[in-house]
């Protein structure tokens, strides 16, 4: 695979939410979780169309900008291009292109031992008609809820994802928060509506073991679980404890 990169970008929710007004796509209530995560995805399109750095995490924090950090095989240098040639005025008023920052990621040896946190959305398909639901409802909806724990029904799907063709071993991971969110999306079809339905939102910490480079690099970009346009499903990492 080509080189990985960190890509990083900063913006305030007003410019954002203005792109999401200008554009036809705001929905509802401002500022709400749901209206962050889709919109952030609509503005990623605008401004570099198919070459969107993904899987991404918006990070908020008080009062200060809103950042996105991101993996992709692009990088600023790329990406600031794409914006300029490309991108309409309404997305470039979000964030100018010298907001656009990136860093190669390195190669990770064998061994090594790092810290990580996803924030993912553990759903699954529901066998009888395959419609999405939070996966500790499923799990309670086969073997009931006594002695079901959701940090541990999670925590396994996220190991089981991670672990995948031996990229990495976890020896840890815990469920660091949760809660319950309505996330705007469109539905499929001729005329896409706005739908808001109700999914979990899981914060998992833990630490690894990379064990395959290769592979441990490809996790990384392709992310955890479903709805990573959207805004979960970056593997972040740190430094052990």
């Amino acid at each position: 695979m080509s080189a990985l990169h960190m890509v990083e970008l900063t913006f305030s929710r007003r410019a954002l939410l203005a792109f999401l007004e200008e554009n036809g796509l705001m929905e509802g209530p401002r500022g709400g979780d749901e209206d962050l995560g889709y919109g952030t995805h609509a503005w990623l399109m605008a401004a570099f169309g198919g070459i969107a750095p993904r899987p991404w995490r918006l990070l908020e924090r008080g009062c200060a900008p809103l950042r996105v950090l991101a993996y992709g095989a692009h990088d600023a240098v790329a990406l600031r291009a794409r914006m300029r040639d490309f991108a309409p005025p309404s997305a470039l008023a979000v964030c100018p292109p010298e907001r656009v920052r990136s860093k190669p990621m390195p190669v990770w040896k064998p061994g090594r031992r790092l810290g990580f946190e996803v924030l993912c959305c553990p759903v699954g398909r529901k066998a009888a008609n395959g419609t999405e639901k939070d996966l500790f409802l499923l799990r309670a909806d086969e073997a009931g809820r006594a002695g079901l724990d959701r940090g541990r029904v999670y925590g396994e799907w996220v190991t089981e994802r991670m672990e995948r063709d031996g990229a990495c071993r976890v020896h840890d991971i815990e469920l660091a928060g949760f809660r319950l969110v309505r996330q705007l999306r469109r539905t499929q079809g001729k005329v896409r509506k706005p739908a808001r339905p109700l999914r979990p939102w899981a914060l998992l910490r833990g630490t690894l073991e990379v064990r395959d480079p290769a592979a441990f690099a490809s996790l990384l970009s392709h992310g955890v679980g479903r709805h990573r346009a959207f805004g979960y499903g970056m593997v972040l990492l740190h430094p052990p404890g």
